[in-house]
């Protein structure tokens, strides 16, 4: 397709993907309309539904963008930025994805980007109120970006309130994300390394890193202190940001553990694993008692978590076997994928 915004009779069909239809949208995209208009009020009903909770209901908005190659863009997009509002304790309720797309690509494609986007949002009850879509020889690969707002019950809203003594989880996969990119570029070559048990196993670990459901259900249930996705940089990049400037710091006497699948794809391709983009693990901080109660439940739900260490006062540090980690520095996936083109050259 040519430079520029879409055809208005292409655009039509991008917009009739709407996603979930929520209650207080009184009008959304539309051909010729350039805002969303909501009734807040409507809006906010279904938070306090979920909690069962009539405290004041706050508004919640976030901004993420996928960069990095994925298999499905348009469904990450949703997921990460949901992602973060759940870990705030908020229930996602709008989303205004921008679509980048670089010269010569198809409607074709476009319309499946649009298409994930839709289907994920109706699965997790998300309207679509508006966005943008272009395309622009600024980029050689799809971008797809997104504001997401949602509503939280102040009574269940999780600012960052990590305190000593506090314990710190881990739950699900140390670079869960990385590893579905890492499988996905390397294509046949992953065989060099990975069985295809291993394979099938990586796809659905990277396609898995929504942690909307499970946020929230922790949320309601227990009121941790903190919750957060560990997104770029990994789990340590994370931890670092949790408690950068700040008067505490976190003491991890081992490194978590980490899968067979992301040790032989760390040794193959030569990156640091606690520093690989980890969308869809979880890290919950809570004092003991409540961590004990969280523990059951994941035992209960079968659900993977290593207990990763301890809030203790300091000046921002993360210490590994008291050692300070340094502070990240952009993303393994980066060195990844380098090392994988490098192979792909070699062959």
């Amino acid at each position: 397709m040519d430079e520029g915004k879409l055809p208005l009779s292409l655009l039509k069909d991008i917009i009739n993907l709407k996603g979930y239809e929520n209650e207080g949208v009184l009008e959304a995209g539309k051909v010729g309309g350039d805002v969303a208009i909501i009734d807040i009020e409507k809006g906010k009903n279904k938070a306090q539904e979920y909690y069962e909770n009539t405290s004041k209901v706050l508004v919640v908005i976030k901004s993420d963008p996928i960069t990095f190659p994925t298999p499905e863009p348009g469904k990450y997009a949703v997921i990460v930025n949901s992602n973060d509002l759940a870990c705030a304790g908020a229930i996602p309720f709008g989303f205004l994805p921008t679509i980048i797309a670089p010269y010569g690509i198809s409607f074709q494609e476009i319309s499946e980007i649009q298409k994930q986007i839709h289907d994920q949002c109706i699965s997790l009850e998300i309207s679509i109120l508006g966005g943008h879509t272009e395309i622009s020889k600024s980029v050689n690969s799809v971008i797809v970006s997104g504001h997401m707002i949602g509503f939280v019950p102040s009574d269940f809203s999780i600012p960052n309130k990590l305190s000593p003594g506090d314990l710190v989880l881990a739950i699900g996969y140390i670079g869960a994300e990385g590893i579905g990119i890492i499988i996905e570029e390397a294509g046949n070559l992953s065989k060099t390394v990975l069985t295809e048990e291993d394979i099938e196993e990586g796809k659905k670990i990277g396609l898995n890193i929504g942690v909307i459901r499970l946020a929230l259900e922790l949320n309601k249930k227990f009121q941790p202190s903190l919750m957060h996705d560990a997104t770029e940089g990994g789990i340590f990049g994370a931890l670092t940001e949790l408690i950068a400037y700040r008067e505490i710091g976190i003491e991890m006497k081992t490194k978590p553990s980490v899968s067979l699948i992301i040790q032989k794809l760390a040794k193959w391709l030569k990156f640091d694993p606690y520093r690989l983009i980890s969308s869809g693990l979880l890290i919950v901080g809570a004092k003991k008692e409540k961590i004990n109660n969280i523990i059951d439940y994941l035992k209960k739900q079968s659900i993977p978590f290593t207990i990763v260490g301890e809030v203790v006062r300091g000046e921002g540090e993360l210490l590994l076997e008291d050692k300070i980690l340094s502070q990240p520095i952009g993303d393994e996936i980066v060195t990844a994928l380098r090392n994988l083109a490098r192979i792909k050259n070699d062959n």
